[in-house]
C-alpha cells in the first residue's frame, strides 16, 4: 500500500513540476497571436509558431518533473526504487507521446527523448542517494 502511495505522490510532485515550469513559458516567450499556450488543440495547430525558447522549456519541465517525482516517490517509499521507475516511465511515456501528439519539430522530439532518459538516470542517482540517506 504503501509503494502505491509512493507512486501517486511521485506523479504528483512530478505534475505540479512540469506544470509550473509550463506556466513559466508566457511570461518569458512571446507567443504568436492566437495561440492559447493553455489549450492543446491551440499550440498543436501554431507549432510551426512556437517559440524555440518555448519549446525548450517544456523539455526541461519533463526533464525535472521526472527527476522531482523519482525523488518524492522514494521518499515516501524509502525502501524502494520500483515507484520511482513507474513514475518516471509514466512521464517518460507521456512526454513522448505528447511530443508526437502535438507535432514537435524533429528536433525537440530527439532532444526530449535524450532528456527525459537522462532525467531517468540522474533521478535514479538522486533516488538512491535519498533511498540511502533514511
Amino acid at each position: 500500500m504503501r509503494n502505491a502511495f509512493a507512486i501517486a505522490v511521485g506523479l504528483v510532485v512530478s505534475g505540479l513540476v512540469v506544470f509550473l515550469l509550463y506556466i513559466l513559458g508566457p511570461q518569458f516567450f512571446t507567443f504568436p497571436p492566437g495561440a492559447n499556450p493553455m489549450d492543446p488543440d491551440s499550440i498543436k495547430q501554431n507549432m510551426h509558431l512556437i517559440p524555440t525558447g518555448a519549446m525548450i522549456l517544456v523539455i526541461v519541465a519533463h526533464f525535472f518533473g521526472i527527476i522531482g517525482g523519482m525523488i518524492a516517490s522514494t521518499a515516501v517509499s524509502e525502501t524502494s526504487l520500483i515507484p520511482a521507475y513507474i513514475v518516471a516511465g509514466i512521464i517518460i511515456l507521456g512526454s513522448i507521446g505528447g511530443s508526437f501528439a502535438m507535432s514537435h519539430p524533429t528536433w525537440s522530439v530527439i532532444t526530449g527523448i535524450i532528456a527525459v532518459i537522462a532525467a531517468f538516470f540522474l533521478g535514479r542517482i538522486a533516488a538512491i542517494n535519498k533511498m540511502n540517506e533514511e
